[in-house]
């Protein structure tokens, strides 16, 4: 009879791990939506415009290409003028809230100084993002971040350069713009 309760008690201890264990299992994970989606940098599905390009045109050594192209070691360099843009163009308007500025390998006076970033969507009427008046890189190839306000998405984005350093020289190794996703879209 002691051999028979130790045997029903060994079974019934088994059976009981067995539900125990295989209600630990989940198959699916839990998946809830209740953050925004991350910023994202969408330079890459931009195409660049500028109204001064380098002399030796887009394609040169240092071409306006060479200020999206993601490479802290090139740089787009050309003759400054005090009217000169950047322009990026989407083929799906951005919701921008952030972008990134990186100084070139040389020669500070050649760096952006003031500038406005301006938005639109139709490339003739202009939203003004962000003015930043009086900046300075403190090192060669650092990178500087910068944010602002904005819930509308844009299918183009500008930066005015209305200042550089005093050279008659303007060069930047990088540009890009970060950009929330929107849930409507």
């Amino acid at each position: 009879m002691n051999l028979m309760k130790l045997t029903s008690r060994a079974f019934t201890m088994l059976c009981l791990s067995l539900v125990i264990c295989s209600g630990c299992k989940k198959d699916e994970a839990r998946h809830y939506d209740l953050l925004p989606p991350d910023p994202e940098d969408v330079t890459s599905t931009a195409t660049i415009t500028v109204n001064y390009d380098n002399s030796g045109g887009p394609t040169a050594n240092e071409g306006s290409p060479k200020v999206i192209d993601g490479d802290l070691d090139s740089k787009f360099l050309n003759n400054y003028n005090a009217a000169m843009y950047m322009q990026l163009g989407f083929n799906k308007a951005q919701c921008v809230t952030t972008y990134t500025l990186t100084s070139a390998n040389d020669a500070p006076t050649r760096d952006p100084k003031n500038w406005t970033i301006t938005a639109s969507n139709d490339g003739e009427n202009w939203v003004t993002l962000d003015t930043q008046t009086d900046q300075a890189f403190a090192a060669r190839r650092e990178t500087k971040t910068y944010e602002f306000e904005n819930g509308t998405a844009y299918t183009y984005y500008r930066m005015n350069v209305t200042a550089n350093g005093g050279s008659t020289l303007f060069q930047l190794a990088e540009w890009r713009v970060i950009a929330i996703p929107l849930l409507d879209q």
